[in-house]
Protein backbone atom coordinates (compact mmCIF):
# COMPACT_ATOMS: atom_id res chain seq x y z
CA UNK A 1 0.00 0.00 0.00
CA UNK A 2 1.18 3.49 -0.99
CA UNK A 3 1.92 5.50 2.19
CA UNK A 4 0.11 8.37 0.72
CA UNK A 5 -2.99 6.49 0.57
CA UNK A 6 -2.18 5.79 4.81
CA UNK A 7 -0.61 8.03 6.11
CA UNK A 8 -0.99 5.78 9.69
CA UNK A 9 2.93 4.70 8.72
CA UNK A 10 4.24 7.86 9.22
CA UNK A 11 3.29 7.68 12.96
CA UNK A 12 4.73 6.11 15.33
CA UNK A 13 1.33 4.66 16.26
CA UNK A 14 3.17 2.17 19.28
CA UNK A 15 3.66 5.03 21.31
CA UNK A 16 0.97 7.42 20.38
CA UNK A 17 -2.43 5.53 19.49
CA UNK A 18 -4.02 8.34 17.71
CA UNK A 19 -5.79 6.19 15.17
CA UNK A 20 -7.68 4.05 17.62
CA UNK A 21 -9.07 7.06 20.18
CA UNK A 22 -11.96 4.63 20.87
CA UNK A 23 -9.33 1.75 21.88
CA UNK A 24 -8.90 1.42 25.73
CA UNK A 25 -5.50 2.63 25.25
CA UNK A 26 -6.19 5.29 22.85
CA UNK A 27 -8.87 7.08 25.36
CA UNK A 28 -6.24 6.59 27.93
CA UNK A 29 -3.26 8.23 26.02
CA UNK A 30 -5.99 11.27 24.75
CA UNK A 31 -7.25 11.93 27.91
CA UNK A 32 -2.96 12.39 29.00
CA UNK A 33 -2.59 14.02 26.29
CA UNK A 34 -5.71 16.45 27.55
CA UNK A 35 -4.67 16.78 30.71
CA UNK A 36 -1.23 17.74 29.81
CA UNK A 37 -2.09 20.73 27.90
CA UNK A 38 -4.66 21.49 30.52
CA UNK A 39 -1.79 21.86 32.94
CA UNK A 40 0.47 23.39 30.71
CA UNK A 41 -0.62 24.61 27.92
CA UNK A 42 1.21 21.96 25.64
CA UNK A 43 1.47 19.18 24.62
CA UNK A 44 4.29 17.84 23.42
CA UNK A 45 5.14 14.51 21.67
CA UNK A 46 8.54 13.44 20.89
CA UNK A 47 9.10 10.67 17.95
CA UNK A 48 5.92 11.55 17.08
CA UNK A 49 7.06 10.59 13.02
CA UNK A 50 8.74 7.70 12.63
CA UNK A 51 12.41 7.78 11.70
CA UNK A 52 12.54 6.72 7.69
CA UNK A 53 9.18 8.78 7.34
CA UNK A 54 10.70 11.68 9.33
CA UNK A 55 13.80 11.85 6.14
CA UNK A 56 11.38 12.05 3.42
CA UNK A 57 9.51 14.89 5.00
CA UNK A 58 12.54 16.41 5.73
CA UNK A 59 14.06 16.21 1.81
CA UNK A 60 10.42 17.24 0.93
CA UNK A 61 10.49 20.29 2.84
CA UNK A 62 14.23 21.63 1.86
CA UNK A 63 13.20 20.51 -1.65
CA UNK A 64 9.99 22.86 -1.49
CA UNK A 65 12.00 25.86 0.81
CA UNK A 66 12.39 27.24 -2.57
CA UNK A 67 9.05 27.91 -2.70
CA UNK A 68 9.82 30.04 0.69
CA UNK A 69 8.70 34.02 0.97
CA UNK A 70 10.92 35.63 3.93
CA UNK A 71 10.02 38.68 5.66
CA UNK A 72 12.69 40.53 7.79
CA UNK A 73 10.56 42.90 10.26
CA UNK A 74 10.02 44.58 13.47
CA UNK A 75 6.88 43.73 15.78
CA UNK A 76 5.36 43.47 19.18
CA UNK A 77 4.10 40.77 20.49
CA UNK A 78 0.17 41.05 18.87
CA UNK A 79 1.87 41.52 15.56
CA UNK A 80 0.33 45.67 15.90
CA UNK A 81 1.11 48.59 15.40
CA UNK A 82 3.80 49.50 17.68
CA UNK A 83 0.92 52.15 19.21
CA UNK A 84 2.68 55.43 19.84
CA UNK A 85 -0.58 56.10 22.21
CA UNK A 86 0.10 52.92 24.29
CA UNK A 87 1.87 53.61 27.21
CA UNK A 88 5.13 53.73 27.98
CA UNK A 89 6.57 50.21 28.94
CA UNK A 90 3.69 48.63 27.62
CA UNK A 91 4.17 45.31 25.54
CA UNK A 92 2.49 47.01 22.52
CA UNK A 93 5.50 49.04 22.57
CA UNK A 94 8.40 46.48 22.95
CA UNK A 95 10.24 45.67 19.53
CA UNK A 96 10.56 41.89 18.86
CA UNK A 97 12.49 40.67 15.27
CA UNK A 98 11.63 38.18 12.96
CA UNK A 99 13.44 36.84 10.05
CA UNK A 100 11.78 33.78 8.63
CA UNK A 101 10.80 32.31 5.44
CA UNK A 102 7.20 30.65 4.78
CA UNK A 103 6.51 28.27 2.36
CA UNK A 104 2.50 28.54 1.33
CA UNK A 105 0.02 25.68 1.74
CA UNK A 106 -0.70 26.50 -2.05
CA UNK A 107 3.41 25.45 -3.02
CA UNK A 108 3.55 21.92 -1.07
CA UNK A 109 3.28 19.15 -3.94
CA UNK A 110 -0.69 17.42 -3.90
CA UNK A 111 1.66 14.14 -3.18
CA UNK A 112 3.79 15.05 0.08
CA UNK A 113 4.08 13.04 2.84
CA UNK A 114 3.30 16.08 5.08
CA UNK A 115 0.37 16.78 2.94
CA UNK A 116 -1.16 13.34 3.39
CA UNK A 117 -0.50 13.34 7.45
CA UNK A 118 -2.10 16.64 7.58
CA UNK A 119 -5.39 15.28 5.65
CA UNK A 120 -5.52 12.44 7.80
CA UNK A 121 -8.75 11.97 9.50
CA UNK A 122 -7.18 10.65 13.05
CA UNK A 123 -4.49 13.47 13.43
CA UNK A 124 -7.15 15.71 13.07
CA UNK A 125 -9.68 13.89 15.32
CA UNK A 126 -6.85 13.41 18.07
CA UNK A 127 -5.81 17.38 17.50
CA UNK A 128 -9.82 17.72 18.32
CA UNK A 129 -9.83 15.94 21.36
CA UNK A 130 -6.71 16.94 23.24
CA UNK A 131 -8.54 20.65 22.60
CA UNK A 132 -11.95 19.29 23.51
CA UNK A 133 -13.27 20.45 20.56
CA UNK A 134 -16.44 18.21 19.57
CA UNK A 135 -15.62 19.31 16.28
CA UNK A 136 -12.65 20.49 14.67
CA UNK A 137 -12.12 21.56 10.92
CA UNK A 138 -9.34 21.96 8.55
CA UNK A 139 -8.12 25.19 7.59
CA UNK A 140 -9.71 27.11 4.48
CA UNK A 141 -6.85 29.29 3.78
CA UNK A 142 -5.36 28.09 0.84
CA UNK A 143 -1.65 29.33 1.28
CA UNK A 144 -1.85 29.30 5.37
CA UNK A 145 -3.54 25.75 6.23
CA UNK A 146 -0.59 23.95 6.29
CA UNK A 147 2.51 25.61 5.63
CA UNK A 148 6.68 25.34 6.29
CA UNK A 149 8.37 27.70 8.16
CA UNK A 150 11.97 27.96 6.44
CA UNK A 151 14.64 29.41 8.78
CA UNK A 152 18.32 30.33 7.06
CA UNK A 153 21.27 31.27 9.43
CA UNK A 154 20.42 33.98 11.89
CA UNK A 155 17.12 33.27 11.68
CA UNK A 156 14.16 33.97 14.49
CA UNK A 157 10.34 34.21 15.48
CA UNK A 158 10.53 37.00 17.80
CA UNK A 159 8.43 36.65 20.83
CA UNK A 160 3.75 37.15 19.92
CA UNK A 161 0.86 36.06 20.14
CA UNK A 162 -0.23 33.39 17.78
CA UNK A 163 -3.32 34.87 15.82
CA UNK A 164 -5.10 31.62 15.97
CA UNK A 165 -7.16 29.76 19.29
CA UNK A 166 -4.56 26.93 18.62
CA UNK A 167 -1.31 26.10 16.91
CA UNK A 168 0.62 22.84 15.87
CA UNK A 169 4.07 22.72 15.19
CA UNK A 170 6.23 19.77 13.16
CA UNK A 171 9.25 20.23 13.96
CA UNK A 172 11.71 18.16 11.11
CA UNK A 173 14.75 19.77 11.03
CA UNK A 174 16.58 20.78 14.71
CA UNK A 175 19.14 23.38 13.99
CA UNK A 176 22.49 22.87 14.44
CA UNK A 177 22.97 25.71 17.00
CA UNK A 178 20.13 27.87 18.82
CA UNK A 179 16.79 27.09 17.83
CA UNK A 180 15.30 27.06 21.41
CA UNK A 181 11.60 26.95 21.71
CA UNK A 182 9.94 28.84 24.09
CA UNK A 183 6.36 29.90 25.27
CA UNK A 184 4.65 31.12 28.43
CA UNK A 185 1.31 29.09 29.21
CA UNK A 186 -1.67 31.03 30.17
CA UNK A 187 -0.77 34.62 29.71
CA UNK A 188 -3.28 35.23 26.66
CA UNK A 189 -6.59 37.55 27.40
CA UNK A 190 -5.20 37.91 31.32
CA UNK A 191 -6.26 41.71 32.50
CA UNK A 192 -2.59 42.38 32.82
CA UNK A 193 -1.58 40.89 29.17
CA UNK A 194 -1.31 44.74 27.87
CA UNK A 195 0.64 45.99 30.30
CA UNK A 196 3.27 43.55 31.29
Amino acid sequence: MNILDNPAQLVNLQRYPIDTLGSASGIAFAKQCKRDYERTGLCILPSFIQADALETLVTEANKASKHAYFCKNTHNAYLSDMGSTAAEGSIERRHEQTFVGSVPYDRIEGNSLLKALYLWDPLKDFIGQVLGKTSLYRFADPLGACSINVFADGGEHGWHFDESEFTVTLMLQPPSIGGSFEYAPFVRNRPDDWNS
